[in-house]
């Protein structure tokens, strides 16, 4: 708990950090099932619709990267608007 000089002491809120990081592990649940889906095209002999190609690795290693940098600023600093601006990038 931090001690402020007009407010005393404060409490921590967990509920913000709960929701970022959530909203991380729900993005990296989605980018699995990405893969399995995309395996499972292949195994059924669909490679043309298969969404994960070379050329996809950069936009996939972006989305982690925002979507953990959105985890990390919005759990440390929940009030702050770029976290949670980054979530809405990932989730367009």
């Amino acid at each position: 708990m931090a001690v402020t000089a007009a407010a005393g002491v404060t409490r921590t809120r967990w509920w913000p950090v709960r929701l970022a990081w959530m909203l991380w592990a729900l993005a990296m649940l989605g980018l699995a099932v990405c893969v399995w889906l995309d395996q499972l095209l292949r195994q059924t002999g669909r490679p043309e619709l298969a969404v994960l190609t070379p050329s996809a690795i950069s936009p996939v290693l972006g989305a982690v990267i925002v979507a953990t940098v959105g985890a990390l600023v919005a759990s440390r600093r929940p009030r702050h608007p770029v976290g949670w601006r980054c979530w809405y990038s990932v989730c367009r």
